[in-house]
């Protein structure tokens, strides 16, 4: 009788829970078509470092295809060729991260040194801010930070090769984060922005990734 009894009454409990919301009005977000609550009101944090949509900033990639080799489901497609006899090629920048959690992508007035002192000054051509995190500061802006303000330093890697195809399937990726932690020049990172979040499409074919830019090469 016993579990009779909590049988009705679980029953009972749950259909006046159904009751009491079947009146309440509707709080049902037609997403993707409606996201301005996404946007404007939700109040959850987005932690740094969080593993969303992976993106390549292109300029600075070297074409080294580590992360192409290490990605376990071959997400990341590369093709790349050497350039013809005179073909211009550049450095890539360096990304300055600091103690903050944030990082600047640009380039660095001199040679970066292997230990950073608290007294050090680093002059930075703020360059880049497609891959950067630091909120106050403008693209194109010259910037000093003092040492104590800096964690660690990529120098910059010389580009030899011209990329043909860099495509990435966010359809197939884990998510693991092995390619951005293999990258050189740290130019291969996840969004840990709503953007990293938000990116559904109704077509697959508009989750391949293409970064590839012809135009880099003059």
């Amino acid at each position: 009788m016993s579990n009779i009894y909590n049988g009705v009454y679980s029953v009972l409990l749950g259909m006046v829970i159904t009751l009491r919301q079947l009146f309440k009005p509707s709080v049902t977000h037609q997403y993707p078509y409606e996201n301005d609550f996404e946007i404007n009101d939700n109040i959850r944090e987005i932690p740094v470092g969080f593993r969303g949509q992976l993106h390549n900033r292109v300029e600075d990639c070297i074409v080294c295809k580590k992360c192409a080799q290490i990605c376990p489901v071959d997400c990341i497609h590369i093709d790349a060729r050497k350039p013809e006899k005179g073909g211009k090629m550049w450095e890539s920048m360096n990304v300055v991260h600091l103690k903050d959690q944030t990082r600047i992508v640009g380039i660095i007035d001199g040679k970066p040194p292997k230990k950073i002192e608290p007294d050090m000054q680093f002059t930075i051509q703020h360059a880049n801010p497609e891959g950067t995190t630091h909120p106050d500061i403008p693209a194109g802006a010259t910037v000093k930070i003092s040492g104590d303000k800096v964690d660690r330093i990529i120098d910059r890697k010389k580009v030899v090769l011209f990329m043909d195809q860099f495509d990435i399937d966010m359809t197939l990726c884990l998510f693991c984060g092995l390619c951005t932690e293999v990258c050189p020049t740290e130019c291969l990172t996840m969004k840990d922005s709503l953007e990293g979040i938000e990116y559904s499409e109704f077509d697959r074919e508009n989750l391949i990734y293409k970064f590839a830019d012809p135009t880099l090469y003059k």
